[in-house]
């Protein structure tokens, strides 16, 4: 059975969805996902316990089980994205070298935007060419607050804007 548990956060309003133990969407404000059912399951107590950990500074990594749907190439530049540190930045175009596709920077744009699990697989961490904020689900302020936690609480300088 999929499940869904919506949260009350620092960063608002947030939904996580599992299905058998495994977690597969994080929604911003209360969306809806189809045949997802209310229910506050134990994974999904353990992302929450995760996410507010990481928004107070404390987390860095999640250990989570994590079943994101989508594309081959979807899931290629996901796993990208997961490979990008705590407080640092990647360009478009330095994930789709990662994906071996170096001028795919568009399609890397689009796979990031249908990224289903939002701020664990770290899409707010792809920045443009420019050093500039582009493009992100839960809007771009969202994405300055993402990177300023990781700001500081890290050694890096992710940007400058």
């Amino acid at each position: 059975m999929k499940n869904i548990f919506y949260y009350d956060t620092k960063i608002g309003m947030l939904g996580i969805g599992e299905d058998n133990g495994y977690i597969t969407n994080i929604v911003f404000g209360n969306t809806q996902l189809n045949g997802y059912e209310k229910n506050e399951t134990d994974i999904i107590k353990k992302a929450i316990k995760q996410l507010n950990e990481y928004f107070d500074g404390k987390r860095k990594r999640f250990d989570l089980k994590l079943n994101p749907q989508g594309t081959v190439f979807q899931k290629k530049v996901w796993q990208a994205l997961l490979s990008i540190p705590y407080g640092r930045t990647a360009t478009y175009k330095e994930i789709a070298e990662k994906c071996g596709c170096s001028r795919g920077y568009r399609a890397v744009g689009m796979a990031n935007n249908k990224n289903p699990i939002p701020i664990i697989v770290p899409c707010h961490r792809v920045i443009g060419s420019n050093g500039k904020l582009v493009g992100y689900a839960g809007g771009l302020s969202m994405k300055e607050q993402l990177l300023q936690i990781e700001n500081q609480n890290n050694e890096f300088l992710l940007f400058q804007q």
